[in-house]
């Protein structure tokens, strides 16, 4: 405990000390309230104790208010918890393969958002953003804590909306851009179903960019290999045709691998969400606990405790006056 204004203290004490001898005196004088009469009969030790009792009170009272005015402080002790937190960059592909309908319950790319949808929401001490990327890449959402405008960003992924192709290593080098500046631990998390066939920049050399800044990278491919569904719009419509769809897994295999992360491959939703599970528990966060003081004002409870007991004596004299 502390005194704000200690001068309140050392005013208590000369003020306490003179309510005592004040007390003495009336004790022994009988109180000198006309309160002795109906205590005759009681032993003097008794009734003495009987008539000091609102006086008590109203020291006390006294004592609570001067230690309200002297802005009483209480050093309270609570933990805080400290989620140091970790930058991630999310790189999506959305070229034209990303519709393929070999996925159950949508395409390729509407799977993915589904799942990216729960790995944001899980994250939520991370800063994260968004590169979307198809035959060039383009920054959708900064890193941020704003979990509503990141998942706005994903639910605007579209097909078709970024001249087609695959440019894997200019997505990376776009997503390691926005991660420069940071200063805690860093990742990359690379989601596509193709082949790099875009772009100056190899996705090799974009990893060896990851590893130069310690930034690690995980790459996802998804899709079945084969022939794929991918709609299409024609001029009676939409429509649907045939193409031959592959994944790169040796280079994104040896991307992560120069990185220290992991490549992963899906060929479903349910291998996709376990994926990103796993990726969650690889990147789990240190939780720091720190005790933290600080000191709390007393003023409001100790005015009302003082008020109660000012209260009291009151009640507690003017009984002892009507006993019979």
């Amino acid at each position: 405990m502390k005194l704000s204004r200690p001068e309140f203290f050392l005013l208590g004490i000369v003020a306490g000390l003179l309510w005592w001898f004040a007390l003495r005196r009336r004790a022994d004088a009988g109180l000198g309230l006309g309160m002795l009469e109906p205590f005759k009969a009681a032993t003097p030790s008794w009734r003495r104790f009987l008539l000091m009792i609102p006086w008590i009170f109203l020291g006390v009272s006294m004592a609570l208010s001067l230690l309200s005015s002297g802005e009483l402080m209480l050093k309270r002790k609570f933990q805080k918890v400290y989620l140091p937190g970790i930058d991630i960059m999310l790189a999506v592909d959305v070229s034209r393969s990303m519709a393929a309908q070999d996925f159950p319950g949508g395409s390729r790319l509407q799977v993915a958002k589904r799942v990216l949808e729960k790995f944001i929401k899980g994250r939520k001490a991370d800063r994260m953003g968004l590169v979307a990327f198809a035959g060039a890449p383009l920054l959708l959402s900064p890193l941020t804590l704003d979990r509503e405008f990141l998942l706005e960003s994903l639910e605007s992924l579209r097909t078709g909306e970024i001249e087609d192709g695959t440019a894997i290593g200019l997505a990376l080098a776009e997503a390691l851009s926005n991660l420069s500046s940071s200063r805690t631990s860093r990742v990359v998390v690379l989601l596509t179903d193709g082949v790099n066939n875009r772009g100056e920049l190899s996705p090799l050399d974009a990893a060896r960019m990851a590893a130069r800044s310690k930034i690690k990278v995980y790459t996802v491919g998804v899709g079945k290999e084969g022939v794929a569904s991918i709609p299409i719009e024609m001029g009676t419509g939409a429509g649907l045709i045939r193409k031959s769809v592959s994944v790169d897994e040796d280079t994104l295999r040896k991307m992560a691998e120069l990185t220290g992360g992991r490549f992963f491959r899906a060929t479903d939703p349910r291998s996709l969400r376990e994926i990103f599970r796993e990726i969650d528990s690889l990147e789990k966060r240190r939780v720091e606990v720190r005790v933290i003081s600080r000191f709390a004002p007393l003023s409001h409870e100790l005015s009302l405790l003082a008020s109660f007991l000012f209260l009291a004596f009151l009640l507690l004299s003017s009984f002892l006056r009507e006993v019979p």
